[in-house]
């Protein structure tokens, strides 16, 4: 585990000598509100996620020639990137896009704000393990329409199945200080046009749903101890997430 960065620290007293689980639970909970209210990060889970399944979706085909050619692939809502395209002329099929459609709370796997986490992390710099305290992490669902253009069905056909390869049965997503998180191709529709003008070249198009599993990441609190356990000092430090 790397060093632990900070950013704000808060330091007081307590003694736990007298005070059961709940009223040092309690305490914690003051302390971390107290810092939160005047707490500023510049939050990157969802950047993050996104930058791990653009890494994921770089598919490929092979043309009928034996010549394999990278699918570019473009972050944004499909209508407006493909409309762009196709007004500066210079659209070169296959072509993909990939957008987030909504963020949802997993309410089977939500727990109570009033529970506390204690973990713990290896500080490189001291060579010493140490305590951290948070909020639970909140359980989310993060879905993604990612879509495929082609001139052929051949070609449409090659890479959907590359798509259900990469994500059978699901596909892991590394994320820094988080664990490991799961993504799973939910849904495949075709939405491909067939009836166009005499000087219209023929689309086929499929839209695919992917849905990423994981848990954003809460605040977390060092805690470094000194003196007995009966008379312990408590630094409250926020740590870089």
């Amino acid at each position: 585990m790397s060093d632990i960065n900070t950013t704000e620290t808060i330091v007081d007293s307590y003694d736990f000598n007298y005070d059961p689980l709940a009223s040092r639970n309690r305490y914690f909970r003051e302390k971390i509100e107290k810092i939160a209210r005047d707490l500023t990060i510049a939050p990157s889970f969802y950047k993050e996620v996104l930058r791990s399944l653009l890494a994921e979706l770089q598919l490929y085909y092979v043309d009928s020639q034996g010549k394999k050619t990278d699918v570019k692939l473009h972050h944004g809502r499909q209508e407006r990137v493909i409309a762009k395209k196709f007004q500066e002329n210079n659209i070169v099929l296959p072509y993909s896009t990939v957008y987030q459609a909504s963020i949802l709370e997993d309410p089977d796997k939500r727990r109570s704000r009033s529970v506390l986490q204690f973990s713990k992390r290896w500080n490189e710099e001291t060579q010493r393990a140490e305590r951290v305290v948070s909020y639970p992490d909140i359980p989310v669902k993060v879905q993604y329409t990612y879509s495929l253009w082609c001139k052929y069905v051949s070609d449409i056909d090659q890479l959907s199945e590359q798509l259900r390869i990469k994500f059978n049965p699901h596909k892991h997503l590394n994320i820094k200080d988080t664990a490991v998180l799961k993504s799973y191709l939910v849904d495949e529709t075709d939405i491909s046009v067939t009836a166009v003008g005499d000087k219209e070249d023929r689309l086929v198009q499929k839209n695919f749903s992917i849905e990423v599993q994981g848990y954003l990441p809460s605040p977390k609190f060092l805690i470094t101890n000194s003196g007995k356990i009966t008379e312990i000092n408590s630094e409250f430090v926020i740590v870089n997430c």
